[in-house]
């Protein structure tokens, strides 16, 4: 196996080669961000597994994560587990998104142009469907947010 295809194909496996070698990933080069992952891809890996099965933030539904993989996290809702995958790069944006707003309302709704100014207005730009309020469950139990479950539902950046 060339180190060429370890780079190009296998994030975790060039990760691996980096960290036995000792060496050092250039940031001019593009793979630092390549394979490095970011806060929360850190924070969801470290307390959200695949398997895991969560409430809707009313309580009144469950989803499961399906897969935390390279690519990013997917998670199954409903009675017909419908798969929807979330990018790194969507979920990272998150608390920038989010950063000095204080309390923000997930706004959850099944409108496809979203409520600008809330969770779901920003999901809405990666991901065409009521998605905020399974997230929001996730980014909470990865100690990313602070959800506010009383309606409407609201979160914030986690003070640490």
């Amino acid at each position: 196996m060339s180190l060429q295809w370890i780079i190009v194909a296998d994030r975790d496996a060039f990760a691996f080669f980096i960290a036995v070698c000792g060496c050092v990933a250039s940031q001019t080069s593009g793979m630092h961000d390549a394979v490095m992952p970011g806060q929360v891809e850190t924070a969801i890996r470290a307390r959200v597994g695949a398997g895991t099965r969560l409430p809707t933030p009313t309580g009144r539904a469950i989803f499961e994560v399906d897969d935390v993989s390279v690519a990013g996290l997917v998670l199954l809702f409903g009675t017909k587990q419908t798969r929807t995958a979330f990018s790194w790069s969507c979920l990272e944006g998150i608390p920038g998104y989010l950063h000095g707003r204080g309390w923000v309302r997930v706004g959850a709704n099944r409108d496809v142009h979203s409520n600008q100014g809330t969770l779901d207005g920003y999901l809405k730009t990666f991901v065409k469907r009521q998605t905020a309020d399974y997230v929001a469950v996730v980014l909470e139990r990865a100690g990313v947010v602070d959800l506010d479950r009383e309606r409407p539902a609201r979160v914030r950046l986690r003070r640490t």
